[in-house]
């Protein structure tokens, strides 16, 4: 449902809300000051953010997010038919923990309060936005708790994703793609997906992966997945199928033949010469 002026936020009593501002052509923002802290991100369309006391005017296009401290007099007002997603949260909450409040302090010094995403950082962002939006319509048990949680991770993402000043340009996409797999190298990745995250042709992100990497795709992702194992196994508190599991390989044989492979030895064998030393 589109709406034609700001819609009223009634923040739950665990601190946290995300939703949805989807706007008509006639929609129009008075200037306000809310008592609660918010990220607003352009999902469609583009807006102007405009803070009232310095009367300085940023544009967040879609994709980009804009980061709106409580207390501050601004508007919002749209340049195109737009869509919004909002983050909205208590004071409190960000207070609620140290990280959280040290996440927070960077994301508000940000400038002009704007933030322009690669497209795997939107990708990344969208797909938690979905999630809490999941749990808040479902009411499902222990969703109050998963929505904080989730408000924490996005503001994690936002510190840790690829953060573009101007055009998004396909090496930054690629770029952003890598830092992701870095993260998160024990998902089920492949280089459809990848491909898909940098939203560029296989050959294409084939090409561009190896000017940023030195490799493939396949051998930079089993180099990080071989080094998680070989970590694991150092410790000696996982068994090699636990181990396997938590590195990201799904086929024991397979696993077995890549870690010999790179270390000379099985994974067993390995880690009891290891353990030893």
């Amino acid at each position: 449902m589109r709406v034609s002026r700001p819609i009223t936020v009634e923040l739950p009593t665990h601190g946290v809300l995300f939703a949805e501002s989807s706007h008509s052509g006639e929609f129009q923002m008075e200037p306000r000051q809310d008592a609660y802290h918010k990220l607003v991100y352009v999902l469609t369309g583009e807006v102007a953010y405009r803070e009232i006391k310095s009367n300085e005017t940023s544009v967040a296009k879609a994709g980009s997010l804009l980061v709106v401290p409580g207390g501050i007099a601004h508007q919002i007002i749209d340049h195109e038919t737009s869509t919004l997603l909002l983050l909205c949260f208590r004071e409190e909450y960000p207070q609620s923990e140290d990280d959280l409040a040290q996440l927070w302090h960077s994301l508000i010094r940000v400038p002009n309060r704007t933030v322009r995403l690669s497209r795997p950082a939107q990708q990344r962002l969208e797909s938690m936005w979905r999630r809490a939006m999941f749990e808040w319509e479902h009411a499902r048990v222990g969703g109050a708790t998963a929505v904080r949680a989730m408000a924490a991770q996005t503001m994690v993402l936002l510190s840790r994703l690829s953060v573009e000043s101007g055009g998004v340009l396909a090496l930054s996409r690629v770029q952003a793609v890598k830092e992701e797999i870095e993260e998160t190298f024990y998902d089920e990745w492949d280089l459809d997906r990848a491909a898909g995250r940098a939203g560029l042709s296989r050959r294409r992100f084939t090409e561009l992966f190896r000017e940023t990497t030195g490799e493939t795709f396949g051998v930079f992702l089993a180099e990080l997945r071989l080094q998680h194992a070989a970590k694991l196994l150092r410790a000696g508190e996982h068994s090699v199928t636990g181990v396997m599991f938590a590195s990201g390989f799904n086929d024991v044989s397979h696993f077995y033949r890549r870690f010999r492979q790179k270390f000379g030895q099985p994974p067993r064998a390995w880690s009891v010469d290891v353990s030893r030393t």
